[in-house]
């Protein structure tokens, strides 16, 4: 039988729901995505390896770079009514991974989700906060930024360059038939909605509730318990020791990623982007918001009030 293989991407913005999304639609029972929420094999024929940044290395141990393997994601697809995986990445990278996923997958549909490029930098930092990578204050990684792509880190670190959607969106507009695109606002204002508007594009059951549709993944934060937030993050004894102890009590992995998410999510604690910050990144991305509004005929104008 001939291996399956996606015929919808989520290809980004990272930092702008694209995890929520993924959970949202694994629930529904004619969508098949795999265990793995960003196997990132396109960039792997893109970028170079090792990362060099802090915690880099952990992200690289999870990447798929052979295409068996990339196949093997979606061996137990046979009963989906269609197949997709969301790496993020792909569409930071669009001037490669545009021709790499026409190669491997033709013209697949594309999800796109687009956030507010200044909250989106400073939620990609908080991200790395929360994640004990990041040691630098907001202003202060932003004017590393170019060092950090010179030095070959991960593309999480590109505050900046990762938020300038105008060229990266254009580029899928124009190599793809079917491009849908969201914002974070709609997500955030009714991703019941959203969630029922890809299952109609993705021509399956639009009526389809999933249950976790009221959470947030990946939820960026500044950490309020450093120590709970190690343990529930990375790899450690006592997870190790605990493991067992939850696959029993817990089986279905999916309602084990939801009580891990909530502990998380109340470990965390917002705090606003600095005013400095703000105002500079406004400048920053001003031209590229204007460009993409045009492009996307959506107003965009409050992204930089």
């Amino acid at each position: 039988m001939k291996t399956k293989l996606p015929d919808f991407l989520i290809v980004g913005a990272a930092k702008a729901g694209t995890t929520s999304l993924y959970h949202y639609l694994k629930e529904h029972p004619e969508i098949f995505l795999p265990t793995i929420k960003e196997p990132k094999f396109i960039t792997s024929h893109i970028v170079e390896y090792p990362f060099k940044g802090p915690g880099d290395e952990l992200v690289e141990e999870n990447i798929i770079k052979k295409f068996p393997e990339y196949t093997s994601l979606f061996s137990g697809s046979d009963n989906a009514a269609v197949i997709g995986e969301a790496s993020a990445d792909n569409l930071y990278y669009y001037e490669k991974s545009v021709d790499i996923i026409k190669t491997y997958l033709g013209n697949p549909r594309i999800l796109i989700i687009l956030r507010n490029p200044i909250e989106r930098a400073y939620s990609a930092y908080v991200h790395l906060i929360r994640d004990t990578r990041e040691p630098l204050c907001f202003m202060d990684a932003l004017a590393r930024e170019e060092s950090r792509k010179n030095a070959n880190w991960e593309f999480i670190w590109f505050y900046k360059d990762v938020g300038l959607y105008y060229k990266q969106v254009k580029a899928y507009l124009e190599s793809f038939d079917q491009v849908k695109i969201y914002l974070f606002d709609d997500l955030k204002e009714d991703a019941l909605a959203v969630v029922q508007d890809i299952c109609r594009f993705l021509g399956v059951d639009d009526t389809f509730v999933p249950a976790s549709i009221s959470e947030q993944f990946n939820v960026s934060g500044i950490p309020k318990n450093k120590i709970l937030q190690k343990f529930l993050l990375q790899d450690n004894i006592p997870r190790r020791i605990l493991k067992p102890v939850a696959n029993f009590l817990v089986p279905d992995i999916e309602k084990r990623k939801r009580i891990v998410n909530k502990l998380q999510k109340k470990n965390l604690e917002k705090k606003p982007i600095p005013l400095e910050a703000k105002e500079y990144l406004k400048d920053f991305f001003r031209d590229d918001i204007l460009l993409l509004q045009d492009l996307i005929n959506r107003d965009l104008s409050h992204w930089l009030k």
